[in-house]
């Protein structure tokens, strides 16, 4: 009777673990995409204080495949072409913002910036099935 006890017990603590690092790999990845995410933000605010009317900053869609740098606060690797590693494809689309939206239409004040970033994150099973995306969206405009 101890025996099958402590099997139940061994069970449920043995479940409890695999849950706990589904956990912990899911939170390891939103964070490495909120981090991508806010990355690509901060270069462009940058290019838009020295220069806002770059080609950097104009409307469109750009795409990079990103794998994170391993030690906390390093940068991230991204290119226009997946490379290998785990992946996270970040999005990047850049409008420019018109009149009703307290910016004025011409000329172009201000440029919305909506980042999006998507991984697979392992599941408890070690599975790749599904899809997570994070966004970002920020409003940028010239330093007066």
């Amino acid at each position: 009777m101890a025996t099958a006890l402590l099997a139940v017990g061994l069970l449920a603590i043995v479940t409890g673990f695999q849950y706990a690092t589904s956990g912990v790999e899911t939170a390891r990845g939103e964070t490495a995409a909120v981090f991508l995410a806010e990355q690509r933000i901060e270069e462009l605010r940058a290019q838009a204080v020295s220069d806002f009317a770059s080609a950097a900053l104009a409307p469109g869609t750009t795409t990079d495949h990103c794998v994170p740098g391993r030690i906390a606060g390093s940068v991230s690797n991204c290119a226009g072409t997946p490379g290998a590693g785990p992946a996270y494809i970040r999005s990047t689309t850049i409008t420019d913002v018109t009149v009703g939206t307290g910016c004025p239409a011409t000329p172009v004040a201000c440029k919305e910036v909506l980042v999006s970033v998507s991984y697979r994150p392992v599941s408890g099973t070690g599975a790749l099935d599904q899809v997570r995306t994070v966004q970002l969206v920020t409003v940028l405009g010239p330093r007066a």
